[in-house]
């Protein structure tokens, strides 16, 4: 009985352990999230891809009340210009994203499926750019790494609602001195390595770390695509009725 109790015992402290180590990944996460810019912003962008196409995009940012508010325009070249987003991301109620489709001239809401859709024909989808709601994944750490010079955690995070989500599990690399996610590997439904997102050049402004260079390569079709910041300001003054479907329709 002496052996079952100790064998017991240990179980229970491998269960503690284990359900510990969780919350300490959850909480790493929830750091990371805390961590985003808080302020307004405005940014001139850069998408390229490995198919030889390029995009230029303006994004506005600002917190309106419970929501991080984005507002991005495409602005070439000709065959997508005037595309445009409008993403409120919530803490405490479900995040929102429309989208303004030049061709038909009307917004939509986007739904679930499209999020699962590549974002402007690249490697990057929809559901990429938008902050992950922290409660809907379970988190274990998995290891440790170095990138860009910086000391690592690596965090699994596996949807709680598989057939909802977009990926199978996706591991974070965090960067635990200033809470930055710098690469996550995303895996597809039958758990195969399908796109590593890497950001290749932080630059500080306005005390600020920001990734000017982030990579999306899709391991199993071969191509990449590249956001590259070409502009960026901090703390500037925007106006509310940018981030309103008004504008998305103007």
């Amino acid at each position: 009985m002496k052996v079952v109790r100790v064998l017991l015992s240990m179980l229970a402290l491998l269960v503690a352990t284990s359900a510990s180590a969780q919350e300490d990944a959850r909480a790493m996460i929830q750091k990371a999230l805390d961590s985003l810019p808080n302020t307004t912003m405005t940014a001139k962008i850069e998408m390229s891809s490995s198919r030889g196409w390029s995009r230029s995009i303006d994004i506005y940012g600002k917190r309106i009340n419970d929501a991080m508010a984005s507002y991005i325009e495409v602005t070439g070249p000709q065959d997508v210009k005037d595309t445009r987003f409008l993403f409120f991301e919530r803490i405490n109620s479900p995040d929102e994203q429309h989208m303004y489709i030049p061709m038909v001239r009307r917004a939509i809401q986007i739904a679930d499926e499209t999020r699962k859709q590549a974002f402007l024909g690249s490697d990057f989808y929809i559901s990429d750019l938008v902050a992950p709601e922290l409660d809907a994944y379970d988190y274990a750490f998995v290891g440790d790494d170095e990138l860009l010079g910086r000391k690592c955690r690596l965090i699994e995070a596996k949807p709680k609602r598989p057939d909802s989500d977009v990926y199978s599990k996706t591991i974070g690399c965090l960067d635990t001195t200033d809470w930055m996610v710098l690469r996550t590997q995303l895996f597809d439904k039958k758990g195969q390595l399908l796109k590593v997102m890497t950001v290749k050049k932080l630059e500080k402004i306005d005390n600020i770390w920001t990734p000017m260079d982030q990579e999306m390569a899709n391991v199993q079709d071969k191509t990449t695509s590249t956001i590259t910041i070409k502009d960026i300001h901090y703390n500037v003054e925007l106006p509310d009725d940018i981030f309103t479907r008004a504008r998305l329709l103007r």
